[in-house]
């Protein structure tokens, strides 16, 4: 039988640490995990063998139920979460803190002007998480969200030649390839392709082995950056430990990943 990792909830505000400690020890078969919910409640989280999910929902709460029993308390249960052994540690390598954008990275993002972020804003297109005194801030994932979704309700219009030189359309194309083809064909004036991409991220970013500031790859790349089909970033302290610290970490933005679609801007065209 696979493992499932079980979350159970119960109303219970105020616990003690004597409660939790007990429990605890109740629970030592199952790998527990035992304290308070954000909102207060006292919650467990246990390792539970059994065939399906809906089994492992109804053996973690039986098991629960029994343990607060051995210990006289009758919670009410509010809740329970069942996921695979490798979900939850998919979940757990993900950062604790999302990455935020302001208004200047939410242009970037969504390939548009800073006035336009805020007339989003104004029009209740766009959410912020928290407004400061410097301005509103964003989750860059619901950005590139509402970027991808803009994007398709624009299928159909035509795409405007920005004049892309052939590596520049190169370049944009192996962007948009390399989280499912990293090796992909890209064209002719891209040299090693395969060793362009260092490391492929999540949500569109890729680092690039850019060489020095002055190759043609870096100035293809400036110039995608100001049409604003991408964002670039150099890389932080951890990132230039591990690799040559002249890479750059780039992000193919809503704008880019239209372009990169169109007929127009397919790679090794001329």
């Amino acid at each position: 039988m696979p493992p499932w990792s079980a979350y159970v909830e119960y109303k219970a505000t105020h616990a003690s640490p004597d409660v939790y400690g007990e429990l605890f020890d109740a629970l030592i078969e199952h790998s527990p995990g035992v304290g308070p919910a954000p909102n207060g409640n006292l919650s467990l989280r246990l390792m539970i063998q059994a065939d399906t999910a809906l089994d492992a929902a109804s053996e973690a709460v039986a098991i629960a139920d029994s343990a607060l029993h051995k210990i006289d308390l009758s919670p009410t249960l509010i809740g329970i979460e069942v996921v695979t052994e490798a979900e939850l540690d998919r979940r757990q390598d993900e950062p604790c803190i999302p990455e935020l954008a302001g208004i200047a990275e939410a242009a970037d993002i969504l390939g548009v002007h800073k006035q336009q972020v805020d007339r989003l804003v104004g029009r209740g297109d766009l959410q912020p998480v928290q407004t400061l005194a410097a301005g509103p801030v964003f989750a860059a994932k619901a950005l590139r969200s509402y970027g991808e979704k803009r994007q398709s309700r624009r299928i159909g219009r035509p795409v405007a030649d920005l004049g892309l030189s052939p590596i520049e359309r190169d370049l944009l194309n192996l962007l948009a390839t390399a989280s499912t083809e990293p090796k992909a064909s890209t064209g002719s004036h891209l040299t090693e392709t395969d060793q362009l991409i260092a490391e492929v991220y999540s949500d569109s970013r890729v680092r690039l082995r850019l060489g020095s500031d002055t190759s043609p790859l870096s100035d293809a790349l400036t110039t995608l950056s100001q049409h604003k089909l991408v964002r670039i970033r150099r890389l932080t302290l951890a990132e230039k430990a591990t690799g040559d610290p002249d890479d750059a970490v780039v992000t193919l933005l809503a704008k880019g990943h239209r372009h990169a679609s169109s007929d127009l801007y397919k790679a090794g065209t001329d």
